[in-house]
């Protein structure tokens, strides 16, 4: 999902992050000022705004695993004043980066919501 940082900030969201919800270890709380290094999550930096991601099933992936997926973004630079479409493979780390950027000609509004269809029929996905 989105993320907004590591330290307890109250900070736009400016990167994503997967966590593991069937882990029942129990984490510590963080010191302030102190981060999270465990966390998969990639920060895009400063002045870049992270709106709601979408998982896509990979091409012949099994459409009920959410690591033979993709996680697309859109992510704007406020730097830039353009947005890019960020595109992440869920079998490798989040924190590794994405394997894509698509800069886009013209703004995306923020908070744009969407999710992946099946067909051209407007079949959901199974991750929606």
């Amino acid at each position: 999902g989105t993320i907004y940082n590591l330290i307890g900030d109250s900070t736009a969201p400016s990167g994503y992050g997967k966590i593991d919800v069937s882990s029942t270890t129990k984490k510590a709380a963080l010191a302030p000022g102190e981060y999270n290094t465990d966390a998969d999550a990639y920060f895009f930096g400063t002045r870049y705004f992270a709106n709601e991601p979408i998982i896509v099933p990979k091409h012949g992936g099994d459409p009920h695993n959410e690591t033979q997926a993709y996680l697309l973004g859109i992510v704007k630079d406020a730097a830039r004043g353009l947005p890019f479409l960020a595109i992440f493979d869920l079998e490798r780390p989040i924190k590794a980066g994405p394997i894509c950027k698509m800069w886009l000609k013209t703004d995306i509004p923020y908070g744009l919501h969407g999710c992946f269809a099946t067909d051209d029929q407007g079949g959901k996905s199974v991750f929606c």
